[in-house]
C-alpha cells in the first residue's frame, strides 16, 4: 500500500491494492515517511475505511491535531461501546468522542470544569448510555492519570446517544428533555404509581426514544393501525384512558417542540401507557 499524504508521525494517508484511500494510524508510522512510500505494515494499528468525504475529512483534521495516545484510547472506547449495545454506531463516533475528550482534558488542566445540566435527565432515560460514559471516565483516569468532572459521563453519553440515533448533537438535549418530559406527564397521569422496575416502563423509554428520533428526523410510522376503523374504535374504546394520556403527551410535545404525533403513533403510545398502567 502506497502513502499519498503523511498526516503526521503517527498518521497517514494510503491506497489500497483496489485503489481505494484508507487512513492508517500506528506509532511512528508515518515517521521519516514522504509521499509514494511504502506502508510498513508492523506500525499499523488501526484502519479507518470512511467513504464519506465531508466525515474522512474531520477524521483527518481530528488525527492531526489530537494527542496519538488520546486517538488510540478514543478507539477502544469506541469499540467497547460497540460491543455493549444493540445495534450500529455512526462512523462519527470516533471522531467526536475523541475531540471531546482532548476538549475535556485540555480544560481539566485549565481549571475549567463544566457541571452538566442534563445529568437528571440522562440518568433517566438513556441509563445505559450514562453507564458507558462513566466507564470511558475511569478508562481516561486508569489509562491516562486524568480524573474528568463526573458530569463528564453525562457529556460523553450525549455523544452516545447522538451515535446511536443518528441525530445531531444539537438535538440531544432537546430529545432528552421531551423523553424526560413525556415520562413526567405518565408519571402525574397516574398518580405516580407506575412500577419503573418493569420490562414494560423500560420499553415504553425505549418506545420514546424511538418516537423522540422519528419526530427529529421528519419521520413517521406507516399508518397501518389508523387506517382499520375497526382497530381504531377498538383501541379507542377500551383504551380510553390511556389514549387521553397520549393526547396530554400529543399536547406538550405540540407546545414545547411544535412537532405533531401521527394517529398511529398515538395509538401505539395508549397501548405502551396502558402496559405500564397496570
Amino acid at each position: 500500500m502506497k502513502i499519498i499524504k503523511v498526516i503526521n508521525n503517527n498518521t497517514v494517508c494510503v491506497l489500497d491494492e483496489k485503489g481505494k484511500e484508507q487512513i492508517m494510524s500506528g506509532k511512528g508510522i508515518g515517521f521519516g515517511k514522504k509521499y509514494g512510500d511504502e506502508v510498513d505494515s508492523k506500525h499499523i494499528e488501526k484502519i479507518y475505511m470512511v467513504t464519506d468525504s465531508t466525515l474522512r475529512k474531520k477524521l483527518i483534521e481530528c488525527l492531526s491535531e489530537i494527542p496519538y495516545e488520546y486517538i488510540k484510547l478514543t478507539d477502544d472506547l469506541v469499540r467497547y461501546i460497540s460491543s455493549q449495545i444493540q445495534g450500529s454506531l455512526n462512523n462519527s463516533l470516533i471522531v467526536t468522542l475523541s475531540d471531546h475528550i482532548a476538549f475535556a482534558i485540555e480544560r481539566k488542566k485549565q481549571g475549567m470544569e463544566f457541571s452538566n445540566p442534563l445529568m437528571d435527565s440522562i440518568h433517566d432515560c438513556f441509563p445505559d448510555e450514562l453507564a458507558l460514559g462513566k466507564y470511558c471516565l475511569n478508562e481516561i483516569k486508569e489509562k491516562l492519570g486524568i480524573e474528568l468532572h463526573a458530569d463528564e459521563a453525562g457529556f460523553i453519553a450525549m455523544h452516545i446517544i447522538n451515535a446511536r440515533m443518528g441525530t445531531t448533537m444539537g438535538q440531544v438535549p432537546d430529545i432528552t428533555k421531551m423523553i424526560n418530559g413525556c415520562a413526567e406527564i405518565a408519571d402525574r397521569f397516574y398518580s405516580g404509581k407506575i412500577d419503573k422496575t418493569k420490562v414494560a416502563y423500560d420499553r415504553f423509554l425505549v418506545h420514546l426514544k424511538f418516537l423522540a428520533k422519528r419526530l427529529f428526523s421528519s419521520q413517521e410510522l406507516p399508518n397501518v393501525l389508523s387506517k382499520d376503523e375497526e382497530i381504531l374504535s377498538l383501541i379507542k374504546l377500551k383504551f380510553k384512558k390511556h389514549y387521553k394520556c397520549a393526547k396530554c403527551i400529543q399536547d406538550y410535545i405540540l407546545k414545547n417542540y411544535a412537532k405533531t404525533i401521527c394517529e398511529d403513533e398515538m395509538l401505539t403510545l395508549a397501548i405502551h401507557l396502558k402496559k405500564i398502567s397496570e
